[in-house]
């Protein structure tokens, strides 16, 4: 019995010891590397429309969906945006920056935009906003 304590605090004492000298070889690194401006990369891009498809417990509006990514594949200039899903049940976000566009076309551009995705209560449309 005597035996055993002592063999486990043995090995006690060893892993404990172990442990921290790992750590702190951690730490010594940490402290070497160079810091990046990570704020700047992590902060939410401002966007000149973002479209919203969400959900009432219903899933996304499939026409409204499939009418918005018509709209942008028949689109003679092909505004780049990009995708964020974020929900459950199939909400996403196309987030465009307009920046193939003039300030007079950005307009006419949005306007033709939710004439051909039609009215419908999932879909919500926020201009000049910072994305999710």
């Amino acid at each position: 019995m005597k035996i055993l304590f002592i063999n486990s605090a043995l090995i006690f004492s060893v892993l404990f010891f172990a442990c921290k000298s790992k750590q702190a070889t951690a730490n010594t690194t940490d402290n070497s590397r160079t810091i990046t401006n990570s704020v700047d990369a992590d902060a939410p891009k401002t966007y000149r429309l973002i479209v919203s498809f969400i959900s009432i417990g219903t899933g996304v509006d499939a026409v409204a969906y499939a009418n918005l990514e018509k709209f942008i594949q028949g689109h003679p200039k092909k505004p780049s945006f990009e995708k964020k899903r974020w929900g459950r049940e199939g909400e996403e976000d196309f987030m465009f920056t307009l920046k193939e566009f003039k300030a007079a076309d950005q307009a006419k551009f949005i306007s033709d935009l939710k004439a051909a995705i039609g009215k419908s209560d999932r879909v919500q449309y926020k201009e000049n906003e910072k994305s999710r």
